[in-house]
């Protein structure tokens, strides 16, 4: 044998190690998932609530208080999580910040869901609250948890007869913090 062939061999021999090599590094497939990044969640509850008083501009006129509620989550609405309250509470702010008198309502055992209006958690019965309060409207809403996404959906709902006055729905990227509020019960 030449020293030309034995060279040869040996590159051939090296390319096909290293394509092995190469092959076996590419079947990890976690390398190809993306990762999912938090939202920042002041600005999205902020634009939520936003969106729901541009839909109610005669709102501020009437200078009633709101009820703020916990977020429920859509497929247990008897549960809440640290993500539901802390949307319920941000959206909230907001209102506070545009200048309502915001009452905040925290869950408690006692559930309340109004039929025809949409799903939300009171502590005791709406109209019972709202007239001890003077309340006109409350704000709520559900969440339900995807793979990748949290689907959020705010309501402002009057209190005298539980109609959805607005209502605007978003998402959340489920990224660490997301998931970490979604798991804290």
């Amino acid at each position: 044998m030449s020293g030309n062939t034995i060279l040869r061999g040996a590159v051939a021999l090296l390319a096909v190690l290293g394509l092995g090599i190469v092959g076996c590094a590419s079947t990890d497939d976690t390398s190809t998932r993306p990762i999912i990044r938090d939202a920042n969640l002041v600005e999205q509850n902020y634009g939520a609530a936003d969106a729901l008083l541009t839909r109610t501009p005669w709102l501020k006129e009437r200078n009633e208080p709101l009820l703020a509620a916990t977020f429920v989550d859509i497929n247990n609405l008897e549960t809440s999580s640290g993500l539901g309250r802390v949307i319920g509470q941000q959206i909230g702010s907001r209102f506070a910040q545009q200048g309502f008198t915001v009452v905040e309502i925290t869950m408690r055992n006692n559930i309340f869901v109004a039929e025809g209006a949409g799903e939300f958690a009171l502590s005791r019965s709406v109209k019972e609250i709202s007239q001890s309060h003077n309340a006109a409207a409350v704000i709520a809403g559900t969440y339900a948890v995807g793979r990748q996404s949290v689907f959020v959906n705010a309501r402002l709902i009057r209190a005298t007869d539980n109609q959805v006055l607005a209502s605007y729905d978003y998402v959340l990227p489920l990224g660490p913090d997301a998931k970490a509020l979604v798991a804290a019960q």
